[in-house]
């Protein structure tokens, strides 16, 4: 029974991949009929390791047959600097019917038989909307707040749910969105409207490839008129637009890649936009510094009450962030500011031996050996360790 406890146990609290049998798995390949499409639909999802009733906000990845696992390694690897987040990669069936917003006529770019396929954009997010998040949502340990990223077509699609179905997403990643689509005529109303919207707690990615040719640059290019790159003559100017608008609540920003081209801009580009939408997320200690009468308990508390604000639902910080931040005070000798924080994880986490004990630390630096005595025998009663048993032994003594 301890040997399966213990499997069971490193399985769960890695943070990515789960080993069985030699297979290293990610996620799940998962599908459901969509009435809306009139066709069955696969998604890649992923669930982060996590504690037994915590809720996680999703990442829906467009062309997920491409992007799902880079997006997850990502995510994993910049714990601690984002939230770990659900992972939904939507594979495509017929990508310029889905990804497309209007129905075009052929022209130097998309071809007849792309132009006999474009314009379902309404129908697939139709499908998002009506279908796919309740699916997800109805499964899978999630949150309110989802984010949305999509590359190339995939990025039009993004800047599609991001003015027309605001109340799908809460968070856009747009790698090198091909807003050269119907010539600009979509993007060119859209923008119109960017003074009438209020983006309240919305934030928003943009990734701009260098697409444009040799001996050009962005002033240049932007004046134009052959279509040499098409991608990059849409984007710059849609950035353009974000800026003059100022639009209310939105945080946003965007980035030019001067070493990527548009078929490779991806990865790096999902990496800075996951950081972007997420820069509220990590506690620095560094905030309350100059700010009299703010203490580090005091700086968690308007932090995570902020993370709360922009996330949409209430986030608690966590008993490792709380617990390493009191013995940085201890460090520091402020005491009171440490027993704070020490007291602030008993009260949230009463069942955890790791809070009692490590209340016990705080009880010996301070020379409290009655109460550091019983803060030890505490955490023992909720579970047996040999460290904690070493420190109330010598107390003992």
């Amino acid at each position: 029974m301890k040997k399966l406890t213990f499997i069971l146990a490193l399985i769960y609290s890695f943070p990515v991949f789960a080993q069985k049998d030699n297979r290293i798995v990610i996620g799940t390949a998962d599908t459901l009929y969509s009435s809306v499409l009139k066709e069955k639909r696969v998604v890649y999802v992923h669930v982060p390791a996590g504690d037994k009733d915590q809720r996680f906000p999703v990442l829906y990845i467009l062309d997920g047959e491409e992007h799902f696992q880079s997006a997850v390694a990502i995510n994993a690897q910049m714990s601690g600097l984002i939230p770990p987040m659900i992972v939904v990669g939507i594979a495509n069936t017929n990508r310029e019917r889905d990804l497309t917003p209007t129905h075009v006529k052929p022209d130097k770019i998309v071809n007849e038989a792309q132009a006999r396929q474009a314009g379902g954009g309404e129908n697939f997010m139709a499908f998002v909307g009506k279908e796919l998040i309740p699916y997800i949502d109805s499964r899978y340990p999630t949150t309110s707040y989802r984010v949305i990223s999509g590359h190339s077509l995939g990025g039009l699609a993004v800047i599609n749910a991001f003015f027309n179905y605001p109340d799908l997403f809460k968070g856009y990643i747009a790698i090198d969105p091909s807003l050269w689509w119907d010539q600009q005529r979509w993007i060119k109303k859209c923008e119109a409207e960017l003074p009438k919207h209020n983006f309240r707690n919305k934030s928003l990615f943009v990734a701009i490839a260098n697409n444009i040719p040799p001996g050009w640059d962005t002033v240049s290019i932007l004046k134009d008129t052959t279509g040499l790159a098409p991608v990059t003559q849409a984007v710059i100017p849609f950035v353009h637009a974000l800026r003059d608008a100022k639009p209310a609540g939105l945080r946003w920003a965007s980035r030019f890649y001067p070493n990527q081209r548009h078929g490779n801009v991806e990865l790096i580009a999902e990496y800075d936009g996951q950081l972007s939408l997420f820069d509220f997320y990590r506690f620095d200690e560094g905030q309350f510094v100059g700010h009299p009468g703010m203490d580090q308990d005091s700086a968690l508390t308007a932090h995570y009450n902020r993370m709360s604000e922009i996330l949409g639902y209430r986030v608690e910080p966590t008993e490792y962030a709380v617990n390493e931040l009191a013995y940085n005070c201890m460090g520091q000798r402020k005491m009171d500011i440490a027993y704070k924080l020490f007291m602030r994880n008993i009260k949230n986490h009463p069942t955890s031996s790791n809070a009692f004990d490590s209340l016990g630390d705080y009880y010996v630096a301070v020379g409290d050996k009655k109460n550091a005595i019983a803060a030890f025998t505490k955490s023992l009663s909720l579970q047996e360790t040999e460290d904690t048993r070493r420190k109330l032994n010598d107390l003992m003594k």
